[in-house]
């Protein structure tokens, strides 16, 4: 990556977890969850079933990339507060909600993976697009329809009006391809400063490579021959989940104010050592993996199976996970 003094997302979560002062990393949590995780690991890691069940394009459809690329840049915050109603679409909620929507456009006609379209989308449009079960709406309306008019007219101006341009550009290359995303798209440029450094997180970014491996199955426009180089998704569910197994804790203060439902900034030293710390847990998660199925004919997974089990997990043992708070940020960088 040539973001020039910004340090990537496995050496920013190494830097953030080493100079954090409300987050903490522990072994034990981290032996814990891996021995866990080992449960679900026999030739490959299996990921927990979480019941939804969304229709997707077919990976063969001409438009399945610039699908993913459009549910990608619409992923991001979709909390609510504390006993407050949730925007769902049929039934699901969070991402899953979206997927649904944006499955129920494509069904009704509505040409929704194509810039020439959403890069004038109106409010009207959009409202009609993200309509719910209920009277709860869509968190961040507006940031989402000027997400979707930047990265459109990006598409049209510098892309042929595809996100396939960019993947033809990386070459199979995740890290390539993580470089074009930020460096054209600034709605996915999702960096901050920490203790005086530039700090990378690139949740959004990060995902939309890991979604297009997953979705194509590591073949054609999910091929990367560099998708390990590819950290967690740093976001507000899965830290939930490493706080649960105790490789995370919180100082007393923080978990005080993630219980009162304060909102934390983006960009401030307690939103930023959470995500870090998770990301660096995650980098010595794998490492722990690695080393317990060394000599074992099985595949060790990487920090992006990683993240989508926990994220799962949590998504199937949410009651169980109503006791840990997670932290609350407006934005939309996840």
């Amino acid at each position: 990556m040539v973001r020039e003094g910004v340090l990537q997302p496995a050496a920013a979560g190494e830097f953030i977890a080493r100079n954090a002062h409300h987050v903490k990393i522990h072994e034990t949590g981290l032996d814990k969850l891996c021995e866990e995780m080992l449960k679900s690991i026999t030739d490959k890691l299996e990921i927990p079933d979480t019941g939804a069940d969304i229709i997707h394009p077919n990976k063969d459809h001409e438009k399945a990339a610039d699908w993913v690329f459009v549910a990608d840049a619409l992923n991001f915050c979709f909390w609510s507060y504390s006993g407050a109603q949730k925007w769902t679409v049929d039934g699901h909620s969070g991402y899953y909600a979206l997927e649904a929507a944006l499955a129920r456009a494509i069904k009704n006609g509505v040409d929704i993976t194509n810039p020439e379209f959403y890069s004038k989308i109106t409010e009207d449009q959009l409202r009609n697009i993200m309509k719910g079960d209920n009277e709860a709406t869509i968190p961040l309306f507006d940031e989402r329809i000027s997400v979707l008019h930047e990265v459109g007219a990006i598409l049209l101006e510098k892309y042929n009006g595809t996100f396939v341009t960019c993947l033809k550009e990386a070459n199979k290359s995740a890290v390539k391809l993580l470089e074009i995303i930020v460096d054209n798209f600034p709605c996915f440029r999702d960096e901050a400063v920490f203790e005086g450094q530039k700090v990378a997180l690139y949740k959004r970014a990060q995902i939309l490579v890991a979604d297009l491996w997953n979705f194509f199955g590591g073949t054609g426009w999910g091929e990367f021959t560099d998708i390990d180089k590819i950290t967690m998704f740093a976001d507000y569910r899965v830290p939930q989940v490493l706080v649960y197994f105790g490789a995370l804790s919180y100082s007393d203060e923080l978990m005080d104010k993630l219980r009162k439902d304060v909102l934390l900034p983006s960009g401030s030293p307690e939103e930023v050592e959470i995500r870090g710390c998770s990301i660096h847990a995650v980098e010595l998660l794998k490492k722990k993996l690695e080393d317990k199925l060394k000599g074992q004919d099985a595949e060790v997974p990487n920090s992006s199976l990683i993240d989508y089990y926990l994220w799962c997990y949590r998504r199937k043992y949410a009651d169980d996970m109503e006791s840990i708070p997670f932290h609350k940020t407006l934005g939309i960088y996840y």
